[in-house]
């Protein structure tokens, strides 16, 4: 079935009260324990927002991006920051979140091609996860050894410990939070479990056993087309040819 929806990359002032309303909607149909006041006070500390609408301009699906907040990156790289990213299930399958943050992806790299970008992502359920092995060739944590491991752990820790102080938990490579900041609702979590079959899954769940409760797994991978695969790569170098007008400060 095809889907008339469309995705745009918008800064996250622009954004309008009721698209804020949807998208918490959005979060509280897949997660447990989000709440309104603390969802819209993390989207504020966020600089950009992929909005997928469907023909009648009703939001159905989200991602955002901060650009090196707290003032993690510095001289040496950039940071993206994914933060909450969520698809109406019933629209799940499709591409479009796929090809739409490929595409703004591309658009934010090359605001400032004279450092490397790393994106930083928190994985709260399998499905985050397998971003990775579907669309890049060396990310951490990773099934297999890469000659960049040590470089990749090494920025997950340094970005981890900045913004987030002591629930980052080095030894296991996840953030832990007093108390849950947002779980997967249970049909999500029986989900990631049945498909243990799978190897990336399975490697997921090795590191992240506590995904259940809310806890998240550091993942770190550099944005560069020479490090992402398949069509992905394409959409990605589209993106390049549009690069936004970067705005450094940190939120």
């Amino acid at each position: 079935m095809k889907f008339n929806l469309q995705f745009q990359l918008v800064e996250v002032k622009d954004i309008h009260n009721v698209q804020r309303k949807r998208m918490f909607e959005l979060m509280h149909a897949c997660y447990n324990k989000v709440e309104e006041r603390n969802f819209l006070a993390d989207l504020e500390k966020k600089h950009w927002a992929g909005l997928i609408s469907d023909q009648d301009g009703t939001v159905q699906g989200f991602t955002t991006f901060a650009i090196n907040p707290k003032g993690v990156g510095g001289e040496e790289y950039h940071v993206l920051f994914s933060g909450d990213t969520v698809i109406a299930p019933e629209y799940w399958g499709t591409q479009i979140m796929r090809d739409g943050w490929c595409k703004a992806v591309g658009s934010i790299i090359a605001a400032d091609p004279s450092k490397p970008w790393y994106w930083y992502l928190l994985s709260k359920g399998h499905r985050t996860y397998m971003f990775l092995p579907l669309f890049f060739k060396e990310y951490f944590p990773s099934i297999e050894k890469t000659a960049v491991e040590g470089k990749l752990e090494k920025i997950a820790a340094e970005v981890s410990a900045k913004l987030y102080g002591h629930y980052w938990k080095p030894d296991e490579g996840v953030i832990r939070f007093d108390e849950s900041q947002g779980e997967l609702k249970q049909e999500w979590i029986e989900a990631s479990y049945q498909k243990k079959g799978s190897s990336f899954v399975q490697f997921f769940l090795q590191k992240n056993p506590g995904f259940h409760q809310g806890e998240e797994l550091v993942c770190v991978a550099q944005l560069h087309p020479d490090n992402i695969l398949r069509s992905a790569k394409m959409i990605v170098l589209e993106g390049m040819e549009h690069p936004i007008k970067l705005k450094l400060e940190s939120k």
